[in-house]
């Protein structure tokens, strides 16, 4: 009798349980579902707030930080940071560490990043 009743508690624990699992996945997917739909609705608002605020279109915020950065890659420091890189892949070049391949890649890398506003400059004028 007691076993019995161990039983039926045992089984009625495990449909408990089941059911709870089921109903807390259900839950899971329905969070995801307005998540996505939360998200979706909030960006579209971000973007048409941009569209519809003249003050938000204009790129007067957004020249001064862009200058900022240019400033930071063409700077003084960045500049004499890759002078010694451009040396230090010479060397390891010639010593045989690093491959000849490599230090081109390199040293047109540094030459696109340092001479990238000139070209720029260069594309604009050509298209005017």
């Amino acid at each position: 009798m007691i076993t019995q009743l161990i039983h039926k508690a045992g089984a009625a624990i495990g449909g408990l349980v089941k059911k709870a699992t089921a109903a807390l996945a259900a839950d899971k997917a329905y969070k995801r579902s307005v998540d996505r739909r939360t998200l979706k609705v909030l960006g579209l608002a971000v973007l048409a707030l941009a569209v519809l605020t003249p003050e938000l279109a204009m790129a007067a915020p957004w020249d001064g930080m862009a200058t900022n950065v240019l400033a930071i890659f063409t700077g003084g420091l960045t500049r004499t940071i890759a002078i010694i890189t451009c040396i230090a892949c010479g060397i390891a070049a010639m010593a045989g560490k690093l491959s000849w391949d490599w230090t081109i890649k390199i040293v047109v890398g540094i030459v696109l990043i340092f001479g990238s506003a000139a070209i720029v400059d260069y594309l604009i004028a050509a298209t005017a």
